[in-house]
C-alpha cells in the first residue's frame, strides 16, 4: 500500500509512516558528518608534524642496543631450529628411500 504525505514524499509502507518523525533542523545538523579540517599551508602542516614528533618518547641508546642484540639472538636461534628441522626431515627422507647410512 502506498501513501503520499503532505510534502509529496512517497512512502512505500504504512509502517514507515508510523516510524517517520517530523523533520527537525537540529537533529538533521547533528547527524551530518563534520567536514574535515583544512590545512592553512604546507608550512603549517610541517609545524604540526614537528610538534607531534616532539611528543614521542624516543628509546634510549641502551634500549636500542639491547633490542638489536635480542633480535640477532632470536634470529640465530631460529636459524638453528630450522637447520635442525631440515636436517631431521632430510635424514627421514633418505631413510625412507633407503639411501641413509
Amino acid at each position: 500500500m502506498t501513501c503520499v504525505t503532505a510534502k509529496t514524499e512517497r512512502i512505500t509502507d504504512v509502517a514507515d509512516v508510523k516510524k517517520k518523525k517530523p523533520a527537525d533542523k537540529k537533529a538533521a545538523e547533528d547527524t551530518t558528518p563534520a567536514a574535515p579540517a583544512t590545512r592553512a599551508s604546507l608550512i603549517q602542516f610541517f609545524r604540526e608534524v614537528r610538534r607531534e614528533t616532539s611528543k614521542v618518547t624516543w628509546p634510549t641508546f641502551r634500549e636500542t642496543y639491547l633490542t638489536t642484540i635480542m633480535v640477532f639472538v632470536m634470529v640465530g636461534m631460529t636459524m638453528v631450529f630450522f637447520f635442525a628441522v631440515d636436517w631431521v626431515l632430510a635424514f627421514g627422507e633418505r631413510f625412507l628411500i633407503g639411501a641413509a647410512g
